[in-house]
């Protein structure tokens, strides 16, 4: 089976974007996909580590979630000069790897195909508030709450850290809070308004979001810990919250390419401390 033929697979696998194809990221971003394919690595973000351990477990296709080149779409004509982009490509050069973006696609899923395997990975399926066979409600400002057993928020945590390999992980709030309503939040831009008014409306005691401004909602949380209040917010990051995604894809993916390998490179820490 030609990489071609297993990315076609893979598009067919997933729901038809209708007119969004003609603008998807969802792209060859790097890489000829005639030959053979050898294996399909899965990975929230090709890193050169990542594509060092894809092609050591024998892959030369990296599935990957979100950009290669450090833009949404990841065009390569204004890194044609530029030293640390031209080092990367010398590498997948080297390995002859190929890498394919799912992202528009595998959020189109219903379930989403990224949330749903972060709930599978964490064992929090059944916690789910929300049908998550249904179309996420746009107008809310979280895209799924939970209902848990009254959780230490530092056993959430330490979860979430064996989960992803973290060294650790950054937190805003109580450390004493006990989570009985969690909340999974996207990206945080100006504009915290709406979100927190829902979260304390609905009583929610532990927040998990993507990207996060430092001067709205962590600030909110800051306040509700220094009062003693039973509020957190677990601060993972983009990748970190979405990675664990890419690591359930492994199993959709098995299916469709019968004897080749497929394997997840985690991406583990984004960021490291001094």
């Amino acid at each position: 089976m030609t990489i071609q033929q297993v990315i076609d697979k893979i598009i067919a696998y997933h729901p038809d974007l209708g007119e969004r194809a003609a603008t998807t990221c969802d792209t060859v971003k790097y890489g000829d996909t005639s030959g053979e394919c050898t294996g399909v690595a899965t990975a929230i973000y090709p890193s050169p580590d990542v594509i060092r351990a894809a092609h050591e477990a024998g892959c030369n296709l990296l599935l990957v979630h979100e950009p290669s080149f450090y833009t949404h779409m990841d065009p390569l004509d204004w890194l044609k000069e530029n030293s640390v982009a031209q080092k990367k490509m010398a590498l997948l050069d080297e390995y002859g790897m190929v890498i394919f973006r799912d992202h528009d696609r595998i959020h189109t899923h219903i379930p989403d195909g990224i949330f749903y395997g972060v709930l599978h990975e964490l064992g929090w399926l059944s916690y789910a508030d929300q049908d998550i066979n249904q179309p996420r409600d746009r107008t809310n400002p979280v895209f799924m709450t939970l209902t848990l057993p009254d959780i230490p928020v530092a056993e959430v945590a330490a979860l979430i850290k064996e989960k992803l390999g973290l060294q650790s992980l950054r937190f805003t709030g109580n450390p004493g809070t006990i989570v009985h309503k969690a909340a999974f939040a996207g990206h945080l831009f100006p504009g915290a308004e709406k979100l927190i008014e829902f979260i304390d409306r609905e009583k929610i005691d532990l927040l998990i979001p993507g990207e996060i401004i430092d001067w709205e909602v962590p600030c909110y949380f800051k306040d509700a810990g220094q009062m003693g209040m039973n509020k957190a917010c677990l601060h993972l990051g983009h990748f970190n919250m979405e990675e664990l995604g890419m690591k359930y894809a492994v199993n959709w993916l098995k299916p469709m390419v019968g004897d080749i390998p497929v394997v997840y490179c985690p991406n583990e820490d984004m960021y490291r401390y001094f």
